[in-house]
């Protein structure tokens, strides 16, 4: 009786109250919906997110015990909710789309209202727009969101209007720019992932966020300028149009890579004429490397050898000025574009590649253009407990300018005013500069070097007030390298890296970030001596969304050591080492490294092995 009476209380209530229409399936925010209309849209990140990339889109209520309902998309990347699949669903919904590339998951999200599905018209497209305007409401991920449920206060026609059109204030100039409104709304617009309309806005702008950090970053992938912010307050400043490339040479380019990528899925040697015809093979170089030498590594890789690898988030940018006179005279076009690389299963890097058309109308790469070894990024190192958070500034003299590099200068977001030095601490060709004391005066390989507690020595150690100063991503940097003979103090050349994530604060530098156990299968120094193997393994770190990336054994001894490196596989614990044989070595040990989905370098040694 005590249920009938409730039942009935709740009736004669959503009849007179107008403010409990929307919790009673009416035309506002949420509650039972008995009489749906069909939910259908587009998943698309600028290419349509299909069947063939075994995309499932999941509908989830907001129910106490959530209801589920599970569809798929087509060769065009649409997707449909029958009236029968909804009926009785309690609204406000979350739609995720998961799919692969090269392996690699992703997690795509949207909203559906009450109003949605009451009002006729339930075209909902799942797009990386969509996935951060969830993730303003939130001020979280819009995976977290859908996981934990408890969104039907958050996600109200009112909430998500609001948040869409903040969003296309940000991307008002490249609104206008492709000739769409400037009120485009992005949830309900229905469009086809055919390249024009919305989907030119995809293939445009390319968003991306750090789950740890909550940053967000807008990147106009036609001139490649950013603005970034915190999940919660998007960038203040809109992006900038100025300087953009054609949406047809940004479409040409991503055919380019999307042909790299069928190539190397086919195995090939360093030689395969198909992979050679990709490049500009006599004027190739990236960082100090020949072609044949990078099509050797490559194709050798573990992480990409027998493996599926693919290319995202492809950007162009002008060509810098440095390397205008090594682009080819003939070529009509050339950009530097950035990519995220993806190998065997996981997202690893972000990396720059100069490309250009050639007078016959193909697109060639010539790697990009570094004489030497720059590899900057966010790191986070534990060494034997001993934690620290900073830039990895690895700068390498692989031998290809005439003179040999003396030291280095980098300046940038984070960094002192007047920046930092590093200085070839070994021989010229081979092996990572050192990171030299603030203040330092370069003294050869005598300079003073910085004391760093986590020991690696090409690491600029960061407070949290200096972590703070990056305050755009990606945060680019200036590295001049110099020859010193003598008295002469010769610039080499000057090169722009950046780095796509900002160190981690103190309070995010957690011990779950990093892999732990690394030990022996036997003593590592007594190896040394005999030139014996050894199994080198380890734990992977509990944090999620993190990739094994490269193994490292160095063998200590007064006549010098060796060092031997090791590309992992993403999902690898252990690994086959035979050390060098050396004589009464006096220390061995090994650093794991991985990488998360912010491209982070995280660092951990146990000391002696």
């Amino acid at each position: 009786m005590k249920r009938i009476l409730r039942t009935f209380v709740g009736i004669v209530a959503c009849s007179f109250l107008v403010t409990f229409l929307a919790s009673c399936g009416g035309g506002g925010g949420g509650g039972i919906v008995a009489s749906p209309v069909a939910i259908s849209g587009t998943a698309a990140t600028g290419a349509p997110i299909t069947n063939a990339m075994n995309a499932v889109v999941t509908l989830k209520d907001s129910s106490a015990v959530a209801q589920l309902a599970i569809t798929t998309t087509d060769a065009m990347g649409t997707y449909s909710f029958t009236q029968d699949q909804i009926k009785g669903f309690t609204a406000p919904f979350m739609i995720q789309v998961s799919y692969r590339i090269g392996g690699v998951n992703f997690y795509l999200h949207s909203a559906v209202t009450a109003q949605d599905v009451t009002s006729g018209n339930a075209t909902i497209n799942i797009t990386p727009f969509t996935d951060v305007v969830i993730g303003n409401l939130a001020g979280q991920v819009a995976q977290n969101v859908f996981n934990n449920g408890n969104f039907a206060s958050l996600l109200t026609p009112a909430a998500l209007s609001a948040g869409v059109q903040a969003l296309d204030v940000l991307l008002q100039p490249v609104l206008t720019q492709l000739g769409l409104s400037a009120t485009l709304d992005l949830l309900h617009q229905s469009f086809n992932a055919n390249g024009s309309g919305l989907d030119a806005l995809l293939d445009s702008v390319h968003v991306s966020v750090d789950p740890t950090t909550r940053s967000q970053t807008f990147t106009n992938t036609r001139n490649g300028t950013s603005v970034s912010g915190t999940l919660g307050a998007l960038p203040p400043t809109p992006l900038s149009t100025t300087g953009s490339a054609s949406l047809t040479d940004l479409q040409a380019v991503n055919a380019l890579f999307a042909n790299f990528a069928s190539v190397m899925a086919t195995n090939p040697t360093a030689t395969t004429p198909a992979l050679l015809a990709l490049f500009d093979q006599p004027n190739f170089i990236d960082n100090g490397k020949a072609l044949p030498t990078f099509l050797q590594q490559i194709v050798n890789n573990p992480g990409i050898a027998g493996a599926t690898l693919s290319f995202s988030n492809i950007a162009l940018e002008s060509t810098p000025a440095i390397f205008a006179s090594m682009v080819p005279t003939s070529a009509t076009a050339s950009y530097k574009v950035g990519f995220t690389i993806l190998q065997n299963n996981k997202a690893t890097g972000r990396l720059d590649f100069i490309v250009y058309k050639s007078a016959g109308g193909s697109w060639l790469v010539l790697g990009n253009l570094f004489k030497a070894k720059i590899d900057f990024s966010a790191f986070e190192g534990n060494n034997n407990g001993i934690m620290c958070t900073g830039l990895l500034l690895n700068i390498t003299d692989k031998g290809a300018f005439s003179s040999p590099i003396s030291y280095a200068t980098v300046t940038g977001p984070g960094l002192p005013t007047g920046g930092v030095m590093l200085f070839q601490g070994g021989s010229s060709n081979g092996n990572s500069f050192t990171l030299a004391a603030p203040g330092a005066v370069f003294n050869g390989t005598a300079t003073t070097p910085a004391t760093i507690n986590c020991s690696y020595n090409s690491v600029y150690a960061m407070t949290d007030t200096a972590i703070a100063n990056i305050t755009s991503l990606p945060a680019q940097y200036v590295v001049v390298l110099h020859n010193v003979t003598g008295q002469t103090d010769t610039i080499l050349a000057t090169y722009q890296p950046k780095v796509f994530s900002a160190p981690l604060t103190q309070a995010q530098l957690v011990s779950s970030i990093f892999p732990t156990n690394i030990v022996s299968s036997a003593s590592l120094r007594n190896a040394a001596v005999g030139g014996s193997t050894v199994t080198i393994s380890w734990t992977a770190p509990a944090a999620a969304f993190e990739y094994a990336n490269a193994l490292n054994v160095f063998i200590s001894s007064n006549s010098g050591g060796s060092n031997l490196n090791f590309d992992l596989t993403p999902s690898q614990t252990s690994q086959l080492v035979t050390p060098q044989v050396t004589v009464s070595p006096n220390g061995a040990g090994a650093t794991v490294e991985y990488v998360d989905s912010a491209f982070r370098t995280i660092w951990a040694s146990p000391g002696q092995l």
